[in-house]
């Protein structure tokens, strides 16, 4: 497998080691642009600043933002104006980095206190321990001094083996409700959730959880408990099933399934939140979707658009098989998405959704359709309207930015700019408009 990349070293480098390689063979340095000249671009945090392995961020208020570094377990502070590197940490632990685990996901509710959710693979003993699980922890914010994070809360204890790869991670709150969103990848397992009807049942990998801020399941969630052989009486306790049969209880804290690892996912805040995320593919067919509750990805069945020969569902569920809303032949590594909704980039955007690459550092723009559950067919480039970029040529019809490393988020900030991070060389991007927000005019569909 090679990526179609005009970085050399790109071709040899293994799809599950990407991320953590990409980290230390950083690329040269490029000039970051855009096709739009009314986009500016400011560097935030500059190479050699003492950012390292950074992989998502979340704000805490304006001009003030944590940034989390993939292998040291460190969440850095980011603020002032203009914003800057704050020295030390406001949280350090200690987590197994190898292949795609670390320090690699972040969220935060606002309230008193400030909430902040963290993924990482925690590790026993040091930085590079044992790993002792994929994990979710919610902390307090403390704002005294330099600030810091107490009182952690484990609210998800998630598998970790075999790995090392597709730990996915990215965690978000969503706007209204406060519930907990976490994306964890399929760890190199090939059980039911995995779209395997003999494999091992429902284990907490390949899935989206959607949980209450204390990791129990969110009320209205797609799937119901079921005893584990007559699977059509469903049960809240293994005392409720037939004699020598379990209650599969997980299946109650999911959203999706059918997941095979993914680093974005992010909410629409102009469709009632609905929900869309990137997907990687193996060595082909990365994925744009849009995730509707119950949703089957079709891992490991199918990848790309089609449908899957053999699927499992969730018993009670039915047929939740969806095909995904864009896809990439060649390996592009999808991560960030977002959606430039009512921002400093003015009412052109309004309609877009923005997908970052992880191969080249690019930032696609793609046009959704009027009721914002897909995209816009015939506002794509005759090309890609079978809504497949076959090769590096017909995903550069939707690029709006270049050169920005290796991206592994983007963040719409308070001040309604975009910010986009780079893990190879530990920088941090701002992409702003000159539209004043005030006076932008737009319809919510």
């Amino acid at each position: 497998m090679t990526h179609d990349s005009p970085r050399p070293y790109r071709a040899a480098v293994a799809r599950a080691l990407l991320l953590a390689v990409l980290a230390v063979l950083a690329p040269a340095a490029q000039a970051q642009t855009t096709t739009d000249p009314n986009l500016m671009i400011d560097v935030v945090v500059p190479q050699g600043s003492g950012l390292s392995q950074p992989t998502t961020m979340k704000f805490l208020g304006p001009n003030d933002a944590l940034v989390l570094e993939k292998a040291t377990g460190r969440v850095r502070r980011v603020m002032g104006t203009p914003m800057t590197l704050q020295a030390g940490f406001v949280l350090d632990v200690n987590v197994n980095s190898s292949s795609e685990r670390g320090m690699l996901g972040i969220a935060i509710a606002q309230g008193a206190p400030i909430h902040v959710f963290l993924y990482y693979t925690e590790a026993q003993g040091a930085d590079g321990g044992t790993p002792l699980g994929n994990r979710v922890y919610r902390y307090d914010w403390n704002p005294a001094g330099a600030g810091t994070l107490i009182n952690p809360l484990l609210v998800l204890d998630l598998p970790v083996l075999p790995g090392p790869n597709h730990d996915a991670g990215v965690i978000l709150i969503e706007p209204g409700t406060g519930l907990l969103y976490a994306m964890i990848g399929d760890l190199n397992h090939s059980g039911q959730l995995q779209n395997q009807p003999n494999g091992a049942a429902p284990d907490n990998t390949g899935v989206i959880f959607r949980v209450n801020q204390d990791g129990s399941p969110a009320a209205g969630n797609p799937f119901t408990p079921y005893c584990s052989v007559t699977t059509t009486t469903t049960c809240t306790t293994t005392a409720n099933c037939p004699g020598g049969e379990t209650c599969i209880t997980n299946v109650a804290r999911y959203y999706a399934y059918g997941v095979r690892n993914g680093f974005g996912i992010e909410f629409d805040p102009a469709n009632n939140n609905a929900l869309w995320m990137s997907e990687n593919g193996p060595n082909d067919f990365d994925e744009l979707n849009k995730v509707n509750a119950g949703m089957n990805g079709g891992w490991n069945q199918i990848r790309g658009p089609g449908v899957p020969a053999v699927q499992w569902n969730v018993p009670g569920a039915g047929n939740t098989y969806s095909q995904p809303e864009f896809s990439w032949q060649q390996v592009v590594v999808p991560t960030g998405v977002n959606f430039p909704f009512a921002m400093t980039w003015g009412p052109t955007y309004n309609d877009k959704i923005l997908v970052a690459n992880n191969s080249a550092g690019d930032i696609y723009s793609f046009p959704l359709n009027v009721a914002r559950d897909g995209l816009n067919v015939a506002a794509l480039p005759p090309a890609l309207q079978d809504l497949v970029a076959n090769n590096t040529t017909e995903a550069n019809l939707v690029r709006l930015g270049q050169g920005f490393g290796a991206i592994t988020d983007l963040e719409v900030g308070p001040d309604l700019h975009l910010y986009v991070v780079d893990i190879a060389l530990g920088r941090i991007f701002r992409i702003r408009g000159q539209f004043p927000v005030s006076l932008q005019s737009f319809s919510v569909q």
